[in-house]
């Protein structure tokens, strides 16, 4: 087994990960808690494009992903969802980091 499958696998069984994927599971089967965050992701979006384009209806526009974001926050799932996506994607870029450092020390 390579080491990059051996990575893949150790990741793939990781607890942390399988629980993200059961509560990805679970917000993907109740359609409220799916509907309401497709939503907050949709306000998010068009949150950062007004900031980016400097408009002036961004304070509406985060206003609007501000309490989009209080009332999905009420959904027990979502908090601990959120929570995981954020330590696994800290640990992802990491990974990627130590990655892309090993190759950059192999072309040098």
């Amino acid at each position: 087994m390579s080491k990059i499958d051996e990575l893949i696998t150790e990741i793939s069984n990781d607890t942390l990960v399988k629980r993200f994927q059961e509560l990805e599971g679970i917000i993907d089967k109740n359609q409220e808690i799916n509907r309401d965050y497709l939503n907050l992701l949709e306000l998010q979006k068009i949150m950062v494009n007004k900031k980016e384009l400097g408009s002036k209806d961004f304070t509406v526009a985060k206003n609007n992903y501000d309490k989009a974001k209080e009332d999905i926050l009420k959904h027990i799932v979502i908090v601990e969802y959120l929570d995981i996506l954020e330590e696994v994607n800290y640990d992802l870029n990491l990974i990627q980091k130590i990655i892309t450092d090993e190759i950059n020390i192999d072309f040098e």
